[in-house]
């Protein structure tokens, strides 16, 4: 089927075949192509216990010459759950850091198939107490953490916000979701009809949930839209992009949120797919992306 994507997109509008084989290869290749860091933006790492105990990196990208306690966005990179994180992802974390003078924490979580669910989310969770835990030594604005991620990623974000409450957390001051992955379940419109878009598309996805998930238990603990929400559910700032299998779970997210009594912003781009962004100097992707910052600045100037 063709689609109108934006001709800006053209360039990067290829189906992509997802299986055992791309992950491994992928995740042989991905980390020898990751981007030098931009002058303004200043990085370091950190290791900590996760899922099971296990160990992860975490980057720390911040402004150069950044001094004093600043608030905090932690990044969950997309990558159906399976793949390490993309050039563009680290372009994308450098971007946040500069544009909304923030540290942003960027998890290199364990991945399925060999870690499947709760690796990924026990890992973002465990970051997210870490750096409760540890904010004198971080230099972080405890009031202003804002989680946020794309594809599985925004999944990962929207949890921790599902269940700051119960996991006795304090309440994020925002979540940031691009075109997040919401419902294990894929009973929408756009799942019935993009199964053969670029970059991702619904037969992939199904297979990305039987990597994730052993059982409905793993699923349904797994999905935000299946997920009890909490008394204060954190502003959210959601975007979908048209022509992508994800694209109607995004909007019924937002509404489910709205009804829980949450401010949404919803971005709703037309002629993009999922993964547009990592045509990350298009003009289409660069007002997109700017609208994410402008979104994460305006909560970082609220108070808690």
């Amino acid at each position: 089927m063709k689609y109108d994507i934006s001709p800006e997109l053209r360039g990067i509008a290829r189906r992509v075949p997802y299986n055992r084989l791309m992950i491994k290869l992928a995740d042989v290749f991905l980390p020898r192509s990751l981007p030098a860091l931009p002058d303004n933006v200043s990085g370091r790492s950190i290791y900590i216990s996760g899922h099971k105990g296990m160990r992860f990196r975490t980057d720390i990208f911040e402004p150069k010459g950044a001094g004093g306690p600043l608030p905090c966005l932690i990044y969950a990179h997309g990558g159906a759950f399976t793949y390490r994180a993309s050039p563009y992802h680290k372009k994308l974390a450098y971007t946040y850091a500069a544009g909304a003078g923030c540290r942003v924490f960027f998890p290199d979580y364990h991945l399925a198939p060999k870690y499947p669910c709760p690796a990924a989310y026990d890992d973002i969770l465990s970051l997210y107490r870490y750096i409760i835990d540890n904010a004198e030594a971080l230099q972080a604005d405890t009031e202003h953490i804002a989680l946020a991620g794309d594809s599985a990623g925004g999944c990962l974000a929207a949890l921790i916000c599902c269940n700051y409450q119960r996991e006795k957390l304090p309440r994020p001051c925002a979540q940031m979701l691009v075109y997040p992955l919401t419902g294990w379940n894929m009973d929408t419109e756009s799942i019935r009809r993009y199964t053969d878009t670029p970059l991702w598309n619904a037969v992939s996805n199904r297979k990305m949930w039987a990597y994730y998930c052993a059982g409905e238990g793993d699923r349904l603990a797994a999905s935000p839209m299946h997920c009890p929400l909490p008394e204060t559910v954190p502003q959210a700032y959601i975007e979908t992009a048209q022509f992508d299998c994800l694209h109607d779970e995004g909007i019924m997210y937002a509404a489910r949120l709205r009804g829980a009594g949450a401010k949404v912003t919803v971005n709703d781009t037309e002629g993009t797919v999922h993964g547009y962004d990592s045509a990350i100097n298009t003009a289409i992707a660069i007002t997109n992306i700017q609208k994410r910052i402008d979104f994460l600045v305006d909560m970082f100037k609220k108070r808690s």
